[in-house]
């Protein structure tokens, strides 16, 4: 039985305990979810978008050929053969034109292979604690650091202006260093159409002089591509030229914006028809990640690259694993390593457009 003082029971209870109440939040649990969110994207649109190959040596290499130019092979009934001349045809006096040399002669391409790597060391302590959305902090870090290694692939291949290099570090040619002269380099007068081999390493306008996007360029591009003999499905650019693409189209006065039944606005332009094609607009986060710290990310928002993706594979010497280097002191460490290169079947079929605002 409580006792009673001044009315009112000693020992009742004074009210709830609340979070506000002095030491209430003692055995409390902290709210943090059992998961950790991603919040950079991972997705490597160029890489996707090719295929696949095995190298066998850090110099990968490969062949292409090609057909002689049309010409003139009318010959006269009932000629006899004549060998060519080292000129690479014959004159038979008045059979005609004679036989003709087996045409152009095969080539030979080749890129290095380029290894990336990353290493990872996680302590003792931090494998045994219990941690919220992490059931082995090592597993967890490979796996990060091999998303990582994509996106730096990635990179290489679209966005950094580096050529084949087999001394030192060796580096593999990326896009631009195979672009076979189909390009439009705007206002730089300088800058003429080289054949890409793996080495070609274009001149970027500088920002005074860049220019907008048109069709103008595109078409050229294309037409190009075309007349060196590829065709050109894809034009990828950064999340800032896929808008100005789609805005350049809706610019047109032949082009209308689309509503459908149900009242929707369609806004972008996903294929654009071209006299030479279709192409498909692709848009690469990683080509719009401008720094000033990465004169490479600076250039990239500025271009937009034109290919056919069944010219272009990913040739990998080492495909991406762990490397176990295991106990060092009281941390575990490893490293993420992969060996690859670019493989470009057909120069002909890739080009760029530079120097855009």
């Amino acid at each position: 039985m409580a006792v009673t003082t001044g009315g009112r029971a000693t020992g009742a209870p004074t009210g709830p305990v609340t979070s506000g109440t002095s030491n209430a939040n003692v055995s409390q649990r902290e709210d943090l979810a059992n998961f950790i969110s991603m919040i950079t994207r991972d997705e490597t649109p160029f890489m996707a978008s090719i295929g696949k190959s095995k190298a066998t040596q850090i110099y990968h290499e490969w062949q292409t050929d090609e057909l002689a130019a049309p010409g003139d092979s009318r010959i006269a009934e009932g000629v006899d053969f004549v060998a060519p001349t080292a000129g690479g045809s014959s004159s038979a006096g008045e059979y005609g034109t004679g036989f003709t040399d087996a045409g152009p002669n095969r080539t030979r391409l080749g890129n290095y292979t380029q290894i990336n790597g990353k290493t990872i060391a996680v302590s003792g302590t931090k494998r045994a604690v219990d941690q919220a959305g992490v059931a082995d902090e090592y597993a967890y870090q490979l796996k990060k650091r091999g998303t990582e290694m994509r996106r730096d692939m990635e990179k290489n291949m679209v966005a950094d202006y580096q050529v084949a290099s087999g001394s030192g570090i060796r580096s593999a040619g990326g896009f631009q260093s195979w672009i076979n002269g189909a390009t439009v380099e705007n206002n730089n007068a300088t800058a003429a159409a080289t054949t890409g081999a793996g080495t070609h390493a274009p001149s970027i306008p500088l920002d005074a002089d860049r220019v907008s996007l048109s069709l103008a360029d595109v078409d050229a591009v294309m037409q190009s591509i075309y007349e060196a003999g590829g065709k050109a499905t894809k034009i990828m650019v950064s999340p800032k030229l896929r808008r100005d693409f789609s805005d350049l189209m809706q610019s047109e006065t032949n082009v209308r914006r689309n509503i459908d039944m149900d009242g929707k606005l369609r806004q972008s332009v996903d294929i654009y028809m071209s006299d030479f094609g279709d192409l498909m607009v692709v848009p690469n986060y990683i080509m719009g990640l401008a720094t000033d710290a990465d004169a490479d990310l600076d250039k990239a928002d500025t271009a937009a690259l034109v290919y056919d993706p069944s010219w272009f594979s990913v040739a990998t010497l080492r495909p991406l694993s762990e490397v176990d280097v295991g106990q060092k002191g009281d941390s575990m460490v490893g490293q993420m390593v992969e060996e690859w290169t670019l493989q470009c079947n057909n120069p002909s079929g890739c080009g760029a457009i530079y120097g855009l605002k």
